[in-house]
């Protein structure tokens, strides 16, 4: 005889067991490391750039952060402030998201495009290194690129240069030739190079230079 519904609606889940119930692995994210600095702490935190949206970026940091703190987020030598939004645990490490305090939030509006010709390294999350490409037009609101692989539609991306960090959402991406594709990408944010960063890391580099010059000396 088949049970009756409120018998079957009494029923409580079979708990799950073995490799169905294990931690879900983190999604691979941009891999692009950062660091998290607040005015009050002695040393920063080391942190992975997972994703971003409009004003937020999100992290993965091996501590937690208080809702509220006030920091600075350095990705290579380009930094930015903002504010954490909130922060949860998330299997070993924590998931912290961060506001991102633009100088000028009006700025990426519509303007004409400028061809250039600037080499630059795509961070994405369909890549497990950063990809080759080079920036050939920018706009107030966009970038057009060229590498070697194609891109999925809106894809998060960063785009990192000389001159500062840009993430942003690929619109279209198409094959121009075997082996060669070109993307259009919307910008959210630019994360501008910090002086104070890019002078650290000119010394840091000089000394290291000098160090590896001196050791050979007999």
């Amino acid at each position: 005889m088949p049970p009756s519904p409120e018998e079957i609606e009494n029923r409580q889940p079979a708990a799950k067991s073995g490799p169905a119930s294990a931690e879900k692995p983190f999604p691979r994210g941009l891999q692009l490391e950062a660091r998290v600095t607040a005015p009050t702490w002695e040393v920063g935190l080391a942190a992975e750039v997972q994703d971003f949206a409009p004003g937020e970026v999100i992290l993965l940091v091996d501590d937690a952060v208080a809702a509220g703190t006030r920091v600075t987020i350095q990705i290579n030598t380009c930094s930015f402030n903002g504010e954490i939004l909130f922060c949860k645990r998330r299997g070993h490490r924590y998931e912290a998201h961060v506001s991102f305090d633009d100088v000028d939030a009006t700025g990426l509006r519509r303007t004409p495009r400028f061809p250039v010709s600037i080499a630059a390294r795509i961070f994405t999350s369909v890549s497990p290194v950063p990809l080759d490409a080079r920036i050939i037009d920018v706009s107030g609101e966009g970038l057009g690129i060229e590498l070697a692989a194609a891109l999925p539609m809106e894809a998060n991306i960063a785009v990192l240069s000389d001159e500062n960090i840009a993430l942003g959402e690929v619109r279209h991406c198409r094959e121009l030739a075997p082996g060669l594709f070109r993307a259009g990408v919307r910008l959210h944010h630019i994360v501008k190079k910090d002086p104070e960063l890019e002078k650290a890391a000119a010394e840091s580099g000089w000394m290291s230079k000098l160090g590896v010059r001196l050791g050979r000396k007999k």
